[in-house]
């Protein structure tokens, strides 16, 4: 494919975006329907439909400046100037001309639009801060709420992209570099993690399932964040644990393999497909301790009262920690769903402050940046439960991890940050039940 046939399948690709659909669906959808395209050309439109994704409160700002409508086409000619500096001329010779594979000639209009936008720069200084951080409006204070100082940069780091990062088997492997020679060796470069020791980071987004060590068990795909505060639980051999919206078992993995197979943890989810989803992952890894169940979205806990050591709460969140990765996801975080999960949380808490023993520990985690998602709920259930208590989180860091690279955790809460920290954002909060 030629740049301009990449080009106008990119606005094919836009335009024919069933409304509500997530972005990756979408991109997935066009590119199966361009088999003929080689991967060359697969790259070069993924690049292009993702720097549109992540730019685009700011090429709306742009247009609407102007007066020109919001349209793919529009969009496209938008991004290729200012975010990725096409010039003015070049971009224009890549619509109409001889290709008839390009998307049709610039009409009058776009010429104007073009002529009007290409002195601009795409953080426009009079933009919103909202706008320029490609953040909802009606969450800038409540991220600002968990974030402080650190706020608008924290923000405009989850406008970047993220990394693709694997852990290591340590049932199955002594440590990281066995695993980074072999993958080295096939041309996958990749360096370990900086806080997880269990952690590799890949240099570039490849495909790793299909390797014989993913077959294997030696490794799993897991953000290094997920893996450090799974870490952070501190499962420990014969040990009882409830792993609460454990999804396809990433975290119970972790947790299990620090258990050395020992002890057991119960895996509860009210979703079955993503329960299911996690048993290959654990017959792969050699995991003999996980017993998945699958409950109702009203369960109750009866059963197990008072019977875990660790109760890990995984709580349904924004997911605003991982827009790096579902870009789009961030304009679909209305008020109302919002406000659904805050309550989920709660009740969760409140079933994990039933769970625990004396003595255990309930680990609450979201993958949020959002004060009422985080800090909130923690406050709201200590103050309604006087047998917890906050855990000293460093303390815990130096037992598990080893190394005295913890970041800041006031009060027994913890945020991974993707710009202090390069992963994805995470709340962890880790509460001591007093013993009798």
């Amino acid at each position: 494919m030629t740049p301009a046939a990449r080009i106008a399948a990119v606005i094919e690709i836009l335009s024919d975006a069933p409304e509500g659909v997530p972005a990756g669906s979408v991109l997935r959808r066009g590119l199966q329907q361009r088999r003929y395209a080689g991967s060359g050309d697969r790259h070069a439109i993924s690049a292009l439909f993702w720097t549109i994704q992540r730019a685009a409160a700011r090429l709306a700002w742009h247009l609407d400046r102007q007066g020109h409508e919001v349209t793919s086409r529009a969009l496209v000619i938008a991004a290729l100037r200012l975010a990725d500096g096409v010039d003015a001329a070049m971009l224009a010779s890549r619509f109409g001309g001889e290709d008839k594979h390009a998307a049709p000639a610039l009409t009058e209009t776009e010429q104007a639009l073009l002529a009007a936008i290409d002195e601009s720069v795409l953080d426009d200084p009079a933009m919103a801060l909202a706008t320029r951080l490609e953040w909802p409006e009606d969450l800038l204070a409540d991220a600002s709420a968990a974030l402080g100082e650190a706020a608008e940069d924290e923000l405009a780091a989850m406008r970047g992209e993220a990394g693709t990062d694997i852990r290591i088997n340590p049932l199955k492997l002594d440590g990281r570099r066995r695993l980074r020679d072999r993958l080295a060796g096939r041309g996958l470069k990749c360096h370990p993690t900086r806080i997880s020791p269990l952690g590799i980071r890949m240099e570039k987004r490849v495909r790793v399932e299909d390797s014989p060590e993913f077959r294997d068990g030696l490794f799993e795909i897991q953000d290094e964040a997920s893996q450090v505060a799974a870490m952070l639980c501190d499962a420990r051999p014969g040990m009882q644990v409830a792993d609460i919206c454990a999804g396809a078992a990433g975290k119970s993995l972790v947790m299990a393999a620090a258990m050395q197979n020992r002890g057991r943890i119960v895996a509860l989810d009210s979703d079955p497909v993503r329960l299911e989803r996690g048993a290959a992952r654990i017959k792969r890894a050699g995991i003999h301790n996980i017993e998945r169940v699958v409950v109702p979205a009203d369960w109750g806990t009866k059963r197990w009262r008072g019977k875990f050591d660790r109760v890990v709460i995984d709580a349904p969140c924004s997911g605003s920690g991982t827009w790096r990765r579902a870009v789009d996801a961030r304009w679909r975080c209305d008020a109302a769903s919002l406000a659904e999960r805050h309550a989920a949380q709660a009740a969760l808490l409140d079933r994990g402050r039933a769970m625990v023993a004396p003595g255990g520990r309930i680990v609450y985690i979201t993958c949020s940046l959002l004060y009422s998602e985080g800090e909130a709920q923690v406050e709201r259930v200590l103050a309604e439960a006087p047998e917890l208590e906050r855990a000293d989180i460093p303390a815990i860091w130096q037992d598990v991890i080893g190394e005295d690279t913890c970041p800041p955790a006031p009060d027994g809460m913890l945020r991974l940050l993707p710009g202090r920290d390069g992963t994805d954002g995470f709340f962890l909060a880790v509460l001591q039940a007093k013993r009798r």
